[in-house]
């Protein structure tokens, strides 16, 4: 396994790889332009690919489904084997003035608080191993 933050780095050769998970947090309705670069620049390369996707996102539900449309490819999408929402968290100390002033005035946060699903992530882990245990 490969961990590639495409923030601090790049990705370049993904045909090495049978299995692929691609997410990130949703901001304003969009996923990190990395992110979305990324999957663009590559779409034709994951298409043959096993995709995995989750977001991190406040919303729930509908709206997630509604994000990963939004913000991947049909083709990605359509043959994603995972697709989940893993939760959020609100990290005052890692915004800036405007974004604090947002949501502690606007959306009434009052301090940073963490709500990531870590069931979600072990369905995603216990997925991914079942497919490792049927393709040996």
């Amino acid at each position: 396994t490969d961990l590639v933050n495409i923030k601090n780095g790049k990705c370049e050769d993904l045909d090495g790889y049978d299995t692929i998970l691609i997410g990130g947090g949703i901001y304003a309705g969009n996923l990190q332009g990395e992110v979305k670069k990324f999957v663009e620049d590559n779409k034709h390369c994951l298409s043959d690919k096993k995709i995995g996707l989750f977001l991190c996102c406040k919303d729930e539900g509908e709206k997630v489904k509604e994000y990963m449309k939004v913000n991947f490819p049909d083709i990605i999408v359509e043959n994603a084997f995972i697709k989940e929402h893993v939760g959020h968290e609100i990290n005052l100390d890692r915004m800036n003035f405007v974004e604090r002033f947002l949501l502690k005035n606007i959306f009434k946060v009052k301090e940073s608080y963490s709500k990531i699903d870590n069931h979600a992530i072990k369905r995603k882990t216990d997925k991914i191993n079942e497919m490792d245990e049927v393709n040996g």
